[in-house]
């Protein structure tokens, strides 16, 4: 007797809405077990804007499995030793926690800006993906739908906005924080909080951050100035992110700018001993969808739920939405598992969002945006916690590592019955 053909795959091609970080993480993560895709991108041009930089453990490990880490690293800055507190009023370094003892672990932080890292995604797209991803720009979704059999994404393109149905077993929103699916499906309106706050991040070349002996991420402490200052690529780029007050225009925070620089940098530098290579400005914001499945129509990482970015939890949460969908639609397409496994990615994920990201993240922009830089240290449990670790490498290493509260592995729930609740 002949060997037995392999079963036919649950459904044929999946449709991502979105070629940013997220929609190309997952079409990588889907064409390594032979799932095609198809992305749509509304931009004519992969998005470069000033966003993230540092991408925790969890994220780091996603990263591997989807192929991409060797190449992030090769472009990122060799080591990142330190991540410290600082008081801004005297420049005095109030806690840190010392990185050095996974300097060469394979897990470490990773660090690149995101722009660098979606052209990297982009092209292991194009030349590992062939003939399993597609990705199209200038294809702005307006609106998703589906049936019994399909769903299908509505997009218009091209200057005289010809409108093209496209069809596909399921719809994945990756299109950020002012998605189209999203909107479709809930409108305009989501849970959550808009921070009475204007975040201003640029990239800046300032001899004076060695020359004082900063290094690493510098998280600032202080009412008027708080924010982070970041050692972020070769050759000298900083990356400085600080938090401004609300409803002023863009050319008046661009005239308070030199004011917060010299309060925040060491050396207290004016304009002219600086330079600015990139400027970005947007509002933050915590908030979470009711839902992520509506039937064949799914939501991921900042068009699910987003959240201010101290600490680092933006694209992280994303690597792992994505990176834990990825594992579900890989057991529903293998037969592994039935369509409930998507049931228990929305609701894994979202409960994380809300249980530990969410308040996670609201504490680290209070700890430097509303605490007392004079008793932060002795006030704030967190830095009892980093105070035990000190020098003690092994404890270090170990808090380092450890396996996340916000990670979940779907691939031990494909057996899960579909009346099974959250534990």
């Amino acid at each position: 007797m002949g060997s037995k053909s392999p079963p036919k795959p649950a459904f044929e091609k999946v449709l991502i809405v979105g070629a940013g970080p997220s929609g190309l993480l997952l079409a990588l993560l889907l064409s390594q077990q032979n799932i095609p895709s198809v992305v749509l991108e509304a931009y004519p041009y992969l998005d470069t804007r000033l966003r993230a930089t540092q991408y925790g453990v969890p994220a780091t490990r996603v990263f591997r499995r989807a192929g991409i880490l060797d190449d992030i690293r090769a472009a990122s800055i060799a080591t990142f030793p330190t991540i410290c507190w600082r008081r801004v009023s005297d420049g005095q370094k109030l806690t840190s926690i010392d990185m050095s003892c996974i300097k060469d672990h394979p897990d470490r932080m990773t660090i690149l800006q995101l722009a660098e890292i979606i052209e990297i995604m982009y092209r292991h797209c194009i030349e590992k993906g062939k003939g399993l991803i597609e990705v199209k720009f200038d294809h702005q979704v307006v609106e998703v739908g589906q049936d019994d059999g399909k769903a299908w994404a509505d997009v218009e393109t091209g200057d005289g906005k010809e409108k093209t149905r496209f069809k596909a077993d399921y719809v994945v929103g990756c299109d950020g924080a002012t998605s189209a699916v999203r909107r479709s499906l809930f409108g305009r309106e989501w849970p959550g909080q808009t921070f009475d706050y204007q975040f201003i991040v640029q990239n800046v070349f300032y001899e004076g951050f060695e020359k004082h002996g900063w290094d690493g991420g510098n998280y600032m402490v202080d009412p008027d100035h708080w924010g982070l200052v970041a050692k972020r690529g070769k050759g000298g780029l900083w990356r400085v992110t600080y938090g401004d007050v609300g409803g002023l225009t863009d050319e008046e925070y661009l005239e308070r700018r030199a004011w917060h620089f010299e309060k925040i940098f060491p050396g207290h530098p004016k304009p002219g001993e600086y330079r600015i290579e990139q400027t970005n400005m947007y509002k933050i914001h915590n908030r979470c969808v009711e839902k992520m499945r509506v039937g064949r129509i799914l939501l991921a990482a900042d068009a699910a739920h987003v959240c201010n970015p101290m600490g680092g939890y933006g694209c992280m949460t994303a690597a792992l939405d994505v990176g834990g969908l990825a594992d579900c639609l890989i057991g529903l397409y293998r037969g592994e598992t039935g369509e409930e496994i998507l049931d228990r990615y929305a609701d894994v994920r979202r409960d994380i969002f809300l249980r530990y990201i969410d308040k996670r993240s609201v504490k680290n922009l209070e700890r430097v945006a509303k605490s007392d830089p004079m008793t932060v240290v002795e006030t704030d449990k967190f830095f009892g916690i980093l105070k035990e670790l000190e020098g003690d490498d092994e404890a270090r290493k170990k808090f380092l590592l450890k396996a996340s509260s916000i990670e979940h592995d779907f691939t031990k729930d494909y057996k899960i019955k579909a009346s099974d609740t959250l534990n």
